[in-house]
């Protein structure tokens, strides 16, 4: 089964440097990676999300990308039940407010909950603008 990608506003270029990583929605919990896979359940447990994120994303660099690059929606699955199924799976670029940094939100068709939290490997040394 496939996953839809459903791009919510525009499909930001951004400096992997100044993501700091991603951020859930209201109802995500056991946000982990595992490998180069960012799973969360949804609902839990009735619903389980599987994103295959794109090495180069995980990569700490200064590197450019867009939103449309950052996952490979191909090799992503979303489970009910244990049972793969087709679903659509919103996300976006968002400046936090209880934070100095960018996320993407996964399931960003609902709102933003940013107790949920998964970091990504910094850049060392890399200059970030003051908070």
């Amino acid at each position: 089964m496939s996953i839809t990608p459903i791009l919510i506003g525009r499909n930001m270029p951004f400096t992997r440097a100044y993501m700091s990583g991603f951020v859930g929605s209201v109802g995500v919990t056991n946000m982990a990676y595992v490998g180069s896979i960012l799973h969360f359940d949804y609902l839990a447990p009735l619903i389980t999300v599987d994103l295959q994120i794109r090495v180069a994303v995980l990569t700490p660099s200064s590197n450019h990308y867009t939103l449309d690059y950052v996952f490979d929606f191909a090799s992503s699955q979303v489970y009910l039940s244990g049972n793969p199924i087709a679903a659509g799976v919103g996300y976006k670029f968002v400046a936090m407010a209880t934070e100095p940094t960018w996320r993407i939100q996964v399931l960003a068709t609902l709102a933003i909950d940013e107790t949920q939290l998964l970091d990504l490997a910094g850049l060392a040394g890399y200059w970030r603008p003051l908070a």
